[in-house]
């Protein structure tokens, strides 16, 4: 419920601001709120959930190779779901090894690939087993 009553409140100063005149003299106002907005978020966090913490465990659990961004896009798509797909890349070339059920799951595989951020080029080495 307080999330839901935070974010009410971040919208309605969002409306306040943008339907109305914001002028520079505004701007040390706007500091004061947003600093009694930062110290209610902090407050409504459990004591255990550190802010500084939670935001270097998430930035830490970011793929920062592309490879690894490939790999983590694969895995989180069902319907790649028990197809071994080997990824591996050198700069912006990413190469995908392995085999998959169907002509399907390899053009996902690809597509999957191909628009992930940082990939430039994708070399497709699936197999789709003959039927």
């Amino acid at each position: 419920m307080r999330p839901f009553l935070l974010f009410l409140v971040l919208v309605g100063l969002f409306v306040g601001l943008v339907g109305s005149r914001f002028r520079a003299s505004d701007g040390e106002r706007l500091a004061a709120a947003a600093r009694r907005v930062g110290a209610k978020v902090r407050a409504a966090l459990p004591p255990a959930l550190d802010p500084a913490a939670l935001s270097e465990a998430l930035r830490r659990e970011l793929p920062s190779r592309t490879e690894d961004a490939v790999r983590a896009r694969l895995a989180a798509d069902r319907r790649l779901a028990g197809c071994g797909v080997a990824v591996s890349g050198e700069g912006g070339v990413v190469t995908l090894r392995g085999v998959v059920p169907d002509a399907t799951a390899r053009r996902v595989a690809v597509s999957l690939a191909e628009n992930t951020a940082g990939v430039e080029r994708v070399v497709d080495e699936l197999a789709v087993p003959v039927e």
